[in-house]
């Protein structure tokens, strides 16, 4: 049953991932700029409409370089270019003298460059200081690629990836089974810690994606006034959420990083992946923490810091960043928090799906003592040295 899942899984996200990578190679901008705003007066008409489509594109185009844009549609074909012609034999200094003469016909040609100066301040606003920032050209040509295109693309790889690793592994079982004893391993705070932060973390990305994809795919579904509803409440709680993700990821860190620090166990756990590819060989031995769970505890620690540096840069726009700064936050912000859904995706699915034994730990905080013996020997050994559980004794034939 569990490897059926895990084969329709596979379909579906392959399928998905066919359909991004499809819409990547007739990639087009998603993000140009209009007149209005969503849910608030008129605004361009988005659709899959090509002259609607073909408008805003026309618009973005204006708004590059002007080498690069070309001539203005307006602009017409010059048709009365200054010429000055000169003898071959005609001195330098008559040559001079021949342009000084005809210095009122084209006295336009030779008027100084000129420049308007000024000083601006707008204590309240430092935006106005900036007239142009053609680096936002570059920000929107990246926002408009990898984030939308490749963040699609590898998150629905990463479902597609865990839905074949199940329906080929099934789910990791129990070798001995389940021995009907507990033993302790995670108490109330840590575990209310966790639930937490993941509830942050889920609640996060949903309205992280919403902003990230809801323009272009939600906004035709459920019309301008409703999308711009829903987009305006899941701004308000994506900035909310940031306070408990944060004060979880400095709680976890200071409760867990003692049991995640690298040592030599870890190579091994890697070069045998756990024991996660056959049921008949021993797992590597581990203590309370292997290292596939110190990947994903590094992961959470330092991608969730990074998510909060940059989403406070945001926040506070001009404050300690400019455009630039802004413009880069927002680039790494969405870049780390799809790599984060990506790590938090196979976190999730070892601890449900693809490991027999494992969610207890986090729900009840005490899991079975053969699956602690199978995959925390060395933290299995600690416990009954230390007296925190007692050996069972042996069963006679």
């Amino acid at each position: 049953m569990v490897r059926a899942i895990g084969g329709i899984a596979a379909i579906v996200f392959i399928a998905l991932f066919g359909i991004v990578l499809v819409q990547t190679f007739n990639a087009r901008d998603l993000v140009v700029p209009t007149n209005g705003v969503i849910g608030g007066g008129a605004a361009d008409p988005v659709s899959d409409n090509a002259a609607d489509y073909q408008t805003l594109a026309n618009r973005l185009q204006l708004q590059r370089w002007r080498s690069d844009a070309g001539p203005a549609p307006e602009a017409e074909e010059a048709s009365g270019a200054v010429q000055v012609n000169f003898r071959a034999d005609q001195a330098p200094g008559e040559r001079v003298a021949s342009w000084l003469a005809r210095s009122e016909e084209h006295s336009e040609f030779l008027q100084p460059r000129r420049k308007i100066e000024g000083h601006t301040w707008v204590a309240a606003n430092p935006v106005v200081d900036v007239l142009t920032q053609p680096q936002g050209r570059d920000w929107r040509a990246f926002r408009n690629s990898w984030p939308v295109y490749g963040g699609g693309l590898f998150i629905f790889g990463v479902c597609a990836v865990l839905g074949l690793f199940l329906a080929w592994r099934g789910r990791v079982t129990i070798r001995e089974g389940e021995s009907g004893e507990s033993v302790p391993r995670f108490g109330l705070v840590e575990r209310a810690n966790h639930w937490m932060t993941a509830t942050a973390f889920i609640l996060l990305a949903l309205t992280g994606l919403i902003i990230l994809y809801g323009r272009s795919l939600l906004r035709p579904l459920l019309g301008p006034q409703t999308f711009g509803d829903l987009a305006s409440g899941a701004a308000w709680l994506h900035t909310a959420l940031l306070v408990p993700f944060t004060l979880g990821i400095v709680i976890m860190f200071v409760a867990w990083i003692r049991h995640n620090l690298p040592s030599r166990l870890d190579w091994e756990w890697l070069k045998r992946g756990g024991g996660m590819g056959r049921d008949v060989s021993l797992n590597p031995p581990a203590r309370k923490f292997n290292a596939g769970q110190k990947i994903v505890f590094w992961g959470v620690i330092i991608g969730g810091s990074v998510l909060v540096a940059t989403g406070l840069t945001m926040m506070f726009p001009f404050l300690w960043a400019g455009y630039d700064g802004m413009e880069l936050g927002q680039s790494i912000h969405v870049v780390a928090a799809i790599l984060m859904i990506g790590l938090i995706l196979g976190h999730i699915y070892i601890g449900t799906l693809g490991m027999e034994g494992a969610f207890p730990a986090i729900w009840s905080g005490r899991v079975d003592r053969n699956w602690a013996k199978e995959h925390h020997s060395l933290w299995y050994e600690d416990l009954l040295q230390r007296g925190r559980i007692y050996s069972r004794p042996a069963v006679e034939d």
